[in-house]
């Protein structure tokens, strides 16, 4: 029905703006004799092009439908969806170091969802709760990679920083304004975008059950009070009405929501997932943090706790996971460097850099002291050798980075460029 649901509307608007008297073509209503016969061969036109789709919908065979389903069980992870458990945790894996209590919890709620186990009738709601910088957006990349089969921001994911939400009046961004306001028929952020996406998974392999999104409410407790309320038939129902009076629908998308709430008792519990099961420890961690996520995010309401779907809790980083956030952070200067069709390109880096940037890790920001410290150090030697270089060249020259000769780890430590 969502096909033909552009045709109706065509037809109404055809019939109200360019054929006084006809109340809808597509109900068959009887065309006054004394109009134009163009108006009339136009509605027409339109009423017949919605009785052959819906002629079409009536003939398509049910096998036919079943078999698309059962093609898009089978279907692996890169086509989003129906992987196994091993596989959704490697592919996070590949998007973020440690955190083994977060990927499993996150892995399991995305196995329930791609074997169509949980609540199909509304989003997947995920609220990541923990330290900042410890990896809670990385992990949102990694679950819209594993599902849809890519992260692309403005097509497939969406981040909002709730943190400009600070004011009631601000939420009506989200799905238009009122009514008689100015610029209502517009539409709002998320409504929009979901409609977007929603369209594109229905052209795509021919719709089926798959994925159509990932959308990210950041920092979801700066938000003024009342947004869950505000959003309440979107995360219960998975339908969301903009201001021109259309519903979309987001039960194929998928929610995350992140907090620092609860930053205390996390980094007092994190023992407890290197003491035994997963599962066992995140129940234990989540009943420590409930009374804050009910007060700073659920304004007091017990039935808006029920909204937020499973809250997975992010505890800070141990030392393996530090190196891998700081070996990550400096593949990503090395990608900076080669799209800027430098004269020299970073190709290796020793492991006491590494281990220089992991000592500086500080647990208030998490990995963005780190980058803060790539930032401030390492580009500044890399700049460094790149003003010491000929631009003649053909090929670009490789260079190392390492630790300058006398620094420690335990200090702010001076990096170096080589040529290889």
């Amino acid at each position: 029905m969502r096909r033909l649901a552009p045709l109706s509307r065509a037809i109404r608007i055809y019939a109200v703006d360019r054929v006084p008297g006809v109340t809808s073509a597509a109900s068959g209503a009887q065309l006054k004799q004394s109009l134009r016969p163009e108006a009339m061969a136009g509605a027409q036109r339109l009423a017949a092009a919605v009785q052959r789709q819906r002629d079409e919908r009536r003939r398509e065979p049910s096998c036919a439908k079943e078999e698309m389903a059962k093609e898009e069980r089978e279907e692996g992870a890169e086509g989003g969806r129906g992987a196994a458990l091993g596989a959704l945790l490697r592919s996070l894996d590949g998007a973020i170091g440690g955190q083994r209590l977060a990927k499993d919890a996150v892995a399991r709620a995305m196995r329930r969802r791609a074997l169509r186990l949980d609540d199909t009738e509304r989003p997947l709601r995920l609220l990541f709760a923990g330290p900042s910088g410890v990896g809670k957006t990385a992990m949102a990349v990694g679950v819209c990679e594993a599902l849809v089969g890519s992260c692309v921001p403005e097509r497939n994911f969406k981040r909002f920083n709730l943190s400009e939400f600070s004011h009631p009046s601000k939420f009506n961004r989200l799905t238009g304004g009122d009514p008689n306001y100015v610029g209502y028929k517009e539409g709002g952020e998320l409504t929009n975008f979901i409609r977007q996406a929603e369209e594109r998974r229905a052209r795509r392999l021919g719709g089926g059950e798959h994925t159509s999104c990932v959308l990210l409410l950041d920092e979801v407790d700066r938000a003024a009070d009342g947004l869950l309320t505000f959003l309440m038939n979107f995360l219960d129902q998975g339908q969301l009405t903009d201001g021109r009076g259309e519903t979309v629908d987001a039960s194929r998308a998928v929610v995350i929501m992140t907090t620092n709430c609860g930053q205390a008792p996390i980094k007092a519990a994190a023992h407890l997932s290197r003491a035994g099961d997963h599962e066992v420890a995140r129940r234990q961690i989540v009943s420590m943090i409930r009374g804050e996520v009910l007060k700073d995010i659920c304004d007091g309401r017990w039935e808006n706790l029920g909204r937020l779907g499973a809250i997975v809790p992010f505890l800070p980083l141990d030392a393996e996971g530090r190196a891998d956030i700081v070996t990550r952070q400096l593949r990503g200067i090395a990608t900076r460097l080669s799209r800027a069709k430098s004269p020299a390109v970073l190709s290796r880096w020793t492991d006491g850099v590494v281990a220089a940037l992991a000592a500086q890790w500080d647990e208030d920001l998490g990995g963005r002291s780190t980058r803060d410290a790539i930032e401030s150090n390492v580009v500044e030697a890399i700049a460094e050798a790149l003003d010491g270089l000929s631009s003649t060249g053909s090929a670009p020259v490789e260079l190392e980075l390492d630790v300058e000769e006398g620094s420690s780890a335990e200090d702010l430590c001076k990096f170096v460029c080589r040529v290889r």
